[in-house]
């Protein structure tokens, strides 16, 4: 195919596979290209054509494309050059005719990557009647949404290398935890301005296991993910490849948080540095469209031994322990989420209870009492817990 922006269909194994097919009638490439896309109809978004289906969702998650606004002559002779040749092709009818097996016969259950909106926008141009519907149709998703593997998932992992979609994201919302208002507010107010395309911050979430740090972090990214924001999980271990990742996220109008949870270090652990060319680098280094959120169960990150406050052999000693200090510090807002008291505690439990409609009693509260004590203590996590093994009893 003679095609402008999206000549990586060219290369596409599945595409390259359905069209010896269908020029040569070529049996071994139409089951190459079945294999294929059995593989692909795990990570199907709608039960629509799948072929057209993998079609489209090659042309949208194709990364590095040109502004389709920029390019609209060239991107209405590719989208042509595709209908014709792929998207109105009756597959199915060719498959049979050679007493094929229908690749509809495929009947894998889409699966859910937390953005109903971006599945909606799919199946429009699925049901586009022509070239032109479709055109219009593209254009509207990519103003939406964007292009680029990391606009199709609410919530994506660094993994090798590379970006890998999140599929049935944690459903967590601000309802779900009880107390934490100081610290949701702060949380949505900056998330908030962040989306809206305003100066928003860094944020350490810092505090003891169980008190709800990870769980607001994925309840911002419920609040504001069908307004464009993503998250995007990264491992400690891969904070050296963090500008590889900020060079990944090519779509600039989505918003993205990169997600570092339980974040700490040991004294000899010099990853930090990473951490804190990222942090103070700012917009220049990762673009403005890229924030850091991460947790931590220690306040300043690096582990501090009693031969760093000796000094050791380090000539420089106050210099060091300063920088290591300092880490911390380079978040724009650092968020404390505190154990809560016995009070607090029987608090979220009653209010966990409540919306199973379970009333809070004597017997109830003194299981959670003794719960707490053989398990991990007064946490949020903790009554989480207790409130699931009540529930199935």
């Amino acid at each position: 195919m003679n095609l402008f922006i999206f000549n990586n269909l060219n290369k596409d194994e599945i595409v390259k596979s359905l069209l010896k097919f269908k020029n040569n009638g070529d049996t071994d490439a139409y089951f190459k290209a079945a294999r294929h896309l059995i593989t692909f109809s795990e990570n199907r978004l709608t039960d629509m054509d799948l072929i057209d289906e993998y079609v489209l969702r090659a042309m949208l998650e194709q990364d590095n494309l040109p502004n389709p606004e920029n390019v609209r002559d060239f991107l209405r002779s590719d989208i042509k050059t595709i209908y014709n040749e792929i998207l109105c092709v009756n597959w199915d009818k060719l498959f049979k005719e050679s007493g094929l097996v229908s690749v509809s016969s495929i009947a894998s259950k889409p699966v859910n990557t937390g953005l109903h909106g971006y599945t909606r926008s799919i199946e429009g141009m699925l049901a586009s009647s022509s070239r032109e519907a479709l055109m219009g149709s593209f254009l509207a998703h990519a103003e939406i949404f964007g292009t680029g593997k990391s606009s199709a998932y609410a919530a994506l992992k660094w993994e090798n290398k590379r970006f890998k979609g999140i599929l049935n994201i944690d459903p967590i919302t601000f309802n779900d935890l009880t107390g934490l208002e100081h610290q949701k507010r702060i949380l949505i107010a900056n998330t908030e301005s962040f989306v809206n395309g305003k100066p928003a911050n860094d944020i350490l979430l810092s505090g003891s296991v169980g008190t709800g740090k990870s769980s607001c972090v994925k309840a911002c990214l419920n609040m504001f993910k069908d307004r464009g924001l993503r998250l995007i999980e990264l491992k400690k271990s891969d904070l050296d490849d963090l500008t590889l990742v900020f060079n990944n996220i090519s779509n600039q109008i989505l918003k993205y948080i990169v997600f570092i949870d339980d974040l700490s270090f040991e004294p000899d652990d010099m990853s930090y540095k990473a951490l804190k060319v990222a942090l103070d680098g700012q917009a220049e280094s990762r673009g403005g469209n890229v924030l850091i959120y991460a947790t931590s169960n220690r306040r300043n990150l690096i582990k501090e031994t009693w031969s760093d406050r000796d000094g050791g052999d380090e000539i420089h000693r106050s210099e060091a322990l300063a920088e290591r200090k300092s880490l911390a510090s380079r978040f724009g807002i650092n968020l404390s989420f505190l154990t809560p008291t016995q009070n607090e505690y029987l608090t979220i439990v009653e209010e966990m209870l409540k919306r199973e409609n379970i009333e809070m009693d004597e017997s109830i509260r003194s299981k959670a009492l003794t719960w707490q004590i053989q398990y991990n203590g007064f946490s949020g996590r903790t009554a989480a817990q207790f409130v699931s093994n009540l529930l199935g009893e």
